[in-house]
């Protein structure tokens, strides 16, 4: 079982309370079943068409969502940074085989819990509920509205703008032709529009 004093716990406790406060009580009934996990650049966390189990909460490194067509085109879903959750929750919630994997950009340090057993304690705990509810409301519904809005509404430009303030860190940080997959534009265009910015 992994120790209260492990700092990846404690900045996955303090995740918890950005959304609302969380008693150390109820947050230690995650600790049985949570696995302190390893993963290296390019590793995949989760293939598609796999059904989702695990949720993962991100220590240090970078998780992208990502699926593949028929051509061997990518399509980059989420960038999952440190201090945030990463999943599939569609799967998960569904029990239905995921439309994208999951795979670690670079060398990094995630938290691994069963969805189910963390439902349960969620379920079991007010606290718990507040702050999956926050979560969800925060991370799932705004920030998708937010891109969906972005990408029919702005251009290029715009949406690349957008992505800095979401991730400044990330392009000295992940390779240009995944952000571009991000963005729904080519790397010659990306490139483009970093040297006009």
């Amino acid at each position: 079982m992994v120790s209260w004093d492990d700092p990846h716990i404690q900045l996955f406790y303090t995740y918890l309370n950005r959304f609302a406060p969380v008693s150390q009580t109820s947050f230690e009934e995650f600790l049985p079943f949570i696995k302190v996990r390893g993963v290296q650049k390019n590793e995949s966390i989760l293939l598609r068409g796999q059904t989702a189990r695990n949720v993962y909460f991100v220590c240090e490194g970078i998780l992208v969502s990502q699926w593949m067509d028929d051509e061997a085109n990518v399509y980059v879903k989420n960038f999952f940074v440190e201090g945030h959750l990463a999943g599939s929750t569609v799967s998960m919630l569904t029990n239905t085989p995921s439309g994208f994997g999951i795979e670690s950009v670079e060398d990094g340090i995630i938290l691994e819990m069963n969805y189910q057993r963390y439902k349960e304690v969620i379920y079991n705990h007010d606290d718990l509920k507040n702050y999956y509810i926050v979560n969800l409301e925060q991370n799932w519904i705004i920030e998708n509205e937010r891109r969906q809005i972005s990408f029919a509404t702005e251009n290029a430009t715009a949406r690349y703008i957008s992505f800095l303030n979401r991730y400044p860190k990330l392009p000295q940080r992940v390779p240009q032709w995944l952000i571009a997959s991000y963005l729904g534009i080519t790397p010659t265009q990306l490139s483009r529009i970093r040297k006009d910015l």
